[in-house]
């Protein structure tokens, strides 16, 4: 009996150092450094430079990049989402965001596939009535497609996507962004906002009508000017266009004009985009899609 009492005391001395072991190497190798990291940035001065965590980001963007050297566009995209989702304090954000946008609306309109993408082969249709069928656009079918004419025939296969987007005019912002299914999808710089005083944010509408004229006449979408006139992008909320940006057409400086003077030359109403934004989101927006104004 004494021996087995031997060897149990023997057995908890051989615990007990264990674990000694255990949190000295816990202490030096993961506390230690931890602590120390943190006495630095509390007791840094700005004689000898403030420490700074590491950028935790910046490593998830640097892996996105490589996946898109070697052609991954939806594995880049998925690693910038990570970045965007557990890192909105990085210097990468919004770059991430960009690329985000732009691969989102490359992957939308190419022939790459995608869960939501279809193909329809034409049989006894318009277009007109694919796009009602698929909740998608005339222009999105023309440019996904690569056609540079309306007149479609029988057996003629078309990509098709269900454009089911929200818009969001952000104003605090200053930036229109579009969500698929409550997730970031791309985002168009605002570079001028003129809504009436009495339209406050928050505020929910959606797209009534997709307009497009030149010369002051009308352009329906079959027509050859169709692509070079002028378009808006209106909602049901009064003085809530989405529209072209045009530098010629900018107030004078304030000190130039009094108080009069500026009350009267207001630009038209609207929330402006550079041209080549205005016309993606044409693209892909239909009408009934909703809009938010948030701020």
């Amino acid at each position: 009996m004494a021996r087995i009492k031997l060897v149990l005391a023997f057995l908890a001395l051989v615990l007990l150092a264990a674990g000694g072991v255990a949190v000295a190497y816990y202490w030096k190798k993961v506390f230690r450094p931890n602590l120390e990291m943190e006495h630095q940035i509390e007791h840094a001065d700005g004689k000898n430079g403030k420490v700074e965590a590491p950028d935790l980001g910046n490593r998830e963007f640097e892996a996105a990049v490589d996946l898109l050297k070697e052609g991954e566009l939806i594995s880049a995209r998925d690693r910038l989402y990570y970045l965007m989702k557990f890192y909105p304090e990085s210097a990468s954000f919004p770059e991430a965001k960009r690329i985000v946008g732009d691969i989102n609306m490359d992957l939308l309109i190419s022939r790459v596939p995608l869960p939501k993408k279809q193909e329809h082969v034409v049989g006894r249709d318009y277009l007109s009535t694919i796009a009602r069928k698929y909740d998608t656009t005339l222009d999105y079918i023309m440019r996904a497609n690569g056609r540079t004419t309306t007149t479609i025939y029988p057996g003629d296969r078309l990509t098709v996507y269900p454009l089911n987007f929200t818009v969001v005019v952000d104003l605090a912002a200053n930036a229109v962004r579009l969500e698929e299914d409550g997730q970031f999808f791309c985002e168009y710089p605002i570079r001028k906002v003129n809504l009436p005083p009495t339209l406050k944010a928050p505020a929910e509408t959606t797209v009534s009508e997709k307009v497009a004229w030149k010369d002051g006449r009308g352009v329906s979408f079959d027509k050859r000017d169709y692509f070079g006139a002028t378009k808006w992008i209106r909602t049901g909320k009064i003085g809530l266009f989405i529209r072209a940006f045009d530098p010629s057409k900018e107030e004078p400086k304030k000190e130039e004009k009094d108080d009069a003077t500026a009350a009267n030359s207001v630009d038209d109403f609207g929330v402006m985009v550079d041209r080549s934004d205005l016309e993606e989101m044409f693209t892909v927006l239909r009408t009934g899609s909703p809009v938010k104004l948030v701020k």
